[in-house]
């Protein structure tokens, strides 16, 4: 196992679990994205995802779908 990435990113490793957060922030992204059912990320990312699953994976625009050809 590589631990060498995660120390760059944290530093002493017991130090950060230690360091106090907001859980609320902290969870708030994911708790909404378990409602929804969508992945959470940025929007290049879920692009590239959807490419590679042949899935819509970013939210669609709201409302009614507009009918073509009725004036």
């Amino acid at each position: 196992m590589t631990v060498a990435p995660v120390l760059e990113r944290t530093g002493p490793f017991a130090k950060f679990l230690s360091e106090p957060f907001d859980e609320a922030q902290a969870f708030g992204a994911l708790r909404r994205a378990e409602t929804v059912g969508r992945p959470i990320g940025e929007a290049k990312w879920l692009s590239a995802l959807e490419q590679q699953t042949g899935r819509t994976l970013l939210p669609g625009k709201r409302g009614r779908k507009q009918k073509i050809g009725i004036e």
